[in-house]
């Protein structure tokens, strides 16, 4: 079906879909540099809509609250990490963690959400799975196909947390002072999620 063959209707409706899109990634790239500059504790809506040039109520339109405009702006954060460490070569569980550490460790405000701000439900799950979907592109080198579901998430989860732990004892100077360097921890943290035995969940060994 040709443009000419497609009734007026759905075109309108599909101008509208494209317009509504662009104005959210308008908001969200502004919101963004607000965040920079100033971190979640100075971000507004009347900030974000002064830095995307339009007034609060339009800003409102689009994004019910400022955990809203937050909790997306973690969902794409997540989104483009995961292609990232999906598209390089590196096939190393260590190497992979310290990479998605490091961001964590930049974009951590992007976390620091008020505790009163309201997130919608659709929101919460798609961070969730944004989540879920890194810790397993994280832990895809450790070859954890043959554990059980819930220890395999365990242990990816495990070694993303250490490293995210890891990078943040750096960018405090307290890593240096303990003799060990991030990578030397994580190859050794990585080595011991990939070859432990499966646990037995009755027993606890």
């Amino acid at each position: 079906m040709s443009h000419a063959e497609i009734p007026s209707d759905r075109r309108r409706e599909a101008r509208r879909e494209t317009a509504h899109a662009n104005k959210r990634t308008e908001i969200l790239a502004a919101a963004r540099r607000v965040l920079d500059r100033v971190g979640p504790k100075g971000l507004t809506i009347r900030a974000v809509a002064s830095e995307a040039g339009y007034v609060p109520g339009a800003v409102y339109f689009y994004f019910h609250s400022k955990a809203s405009i937050l909790s997306e702006l973690a969902v794409n954060e997540l989104s483009g990490l995961t292609k990232h460490l999906r598209s390089t070569s590196a096939r190393d569980a260590a190497d992979r963690a310290a990479q998605a550490a490091e961001v964590f460790a930049t974009a951590h405000t992007i976390f620091e959400q008020d505790a009163e701000g309201r997130v919608s439900p659709g929101s919460e799950r798609a961070l969730l799975g944004r989540l879920i979907a890194l810790f397993q592109t994280v832990g895809e080198p450790l070859e954890l196909n043959h554990l059980p579901p819930d220890q395999a998430q365990a242990r990816a989860l495990g070694l993303s947390s250490a490293a995210i732990g890891l990078a943040t004892l750096a960018r405090m100077g307290k890593l240096d002072k303990l003799g060990v360097t991030s990578a030397a921890t994580l190859r050794e943290v990585a080595h011991c999620l990939k070859t432990a035995p499966e646990r037995d969940e009755k027993t606890g060994t």
